[in-house]
């Protein structure tokens, strides 16, 4: 069994106890804990385990920022399996069993994206996160550190926190990821995020720092456009490669192109859609439907894609369901022709 090393970053307060609470009671048979004292010589001390798993308290002797903190992490990390818990947050039941787990779904994956439930000071939560799409990751951060797992070769390979991005570091962190290979999927939200608590200034409340936060998306950017720009134009190429087999009738060839994307642009939604089509075509609207919802997931604000999925649907019979999605779409755009006839077809 794969040995999972949680990193977390410790600024020693009290709710340190009960991350390691939720850590003590996962039932993964190999653990590592390293508690990262990013509070400086100051932390206190640590018992040698938690519940089952062994623990141990990493301090450089200096107070740490996030990125350096989880550095540290890393360096120290021996599990073959690497993730990470801040210290005001907490796994659910079953966290670490099931996110690793989701590697044999993909053996060659080199990381795992899950889901998150956030809750908000009141109370109330709601589930973050969706599966992994290379060009909406050069847009928006959707993948939270606690609920994702990489590979130690990542780690091996070079990869680290770049401690000039303090705000959004886990976004940074996953692009790195990202360069190196495909994420497999882990479709529960067994990672609790406290969103109003805590020091990273992307969650909400006193945890949202407007300032760092615009900072960082900047520099973030910046950075990765080099890497955005030859994704994007080298997927745009082959997708403009299947819409010319399409107008050659050659549905076949469209498919292969459309399949040449994903290789390069995991879960890219202008190739999904091409495949929903092609499925459709082939009468399988089952899987039309499928591959036509993951793309309207992969890129939402994009109305066309959301139009072909209601149309599906309508097509399938599920009328409430395509009445809904053209709805959608008329909120924003009130005279989308498309969706104006679908939403009557749906009312006939």
């Amino acid at each position: 069994m794969a040995r999972i090393s949680v990193i977390v970053r410790s600024m020693g307060r009290s709710t340190l106890d009960r991350a390691l609470a939720s850590i003590a009671a996962q039932d993964h048979p190999d653990v590592e804990v390293l508690v990262v004292a990013a509070c400086g010589p100051g932390h206190p001390p640590l018992p040698s385990t938690c519940g089952p798993h062994t623990l141990r308290l990493v301090a450089t002797g200096e107070r740490l920022t996030r990125p350096r903190a989880a550095n540290a992490g890393l360096e120290a990390a021996t599990g073959e399996w690497i993730t990470f818990l801040d210290d005001d947050d907490e796994y659910l039941a079953g966290h670490l069993s099931g996110i690793v787990a989701a590697t044999a779904e993909d053996p060659s994956a080199i990381a795992v994206n899950g889901r998150v439930l956030a809750q908000a000071a009141d109370g109330s939560t709601r589930i973050v996160g969706h599966p992994f799409c290379l060009s909406r990751l050069y847009r928006r951060n959707f993948i939270q550190l606690s609920a994702l797992l990489v590979h130690r070769r990542v780690v091996d390979d070079g990869a680290r926190f770049d401690p000039a991005v303090t705000s959004l570091d886990d976004w940074d962190f996953a692009l790195q990821v990202a360069q190196r290979g495909r994420f497999a999927d882990y479709p529960q939200a067994t990672f609790r995020w406290f969103t109003d608590i805590g020091t990273s200034g992307a969650g909400g409340a006193a945890n949202h720092d407007a300032p760092a936060f615009t900072r960082d998306r900047d520099y973030i950017y910046a950075k990765w456009a080099p890497q955005a720009e030859r994704l994007f134009d080298a997927a745009s190429a082959r997708v403009h490669e299947a819409v010319a087999a399409i107008g050659r009738g050659d549905w076949p060839a469209a498919a292969e192109h459309a399949r040449g994307v994903l290789a390069i642009s995991q879960n890219d939604p202008h190739a999904l859609n091409l495949l929903a089509e092609d499925a459709r075509r082939r009468g399988k609207p089952d899987e039309a439907i499928a591959l036509q919802s993951l793309a309207v997931t992969m890129l939402p604000e994009e109305s066309d894609l959301r139009c072909n999925l209601a149309s599906l649907l309508l097509a399938a019979g599920d009328r409430a369901s395509a009445a809904t999605h053209f709805t959608r779409i008329l909120g924003e755009q009130p005279e989308h022709a498309r969706a104006l006839a679908g939403l009557r077809a749906c009312r006939v």
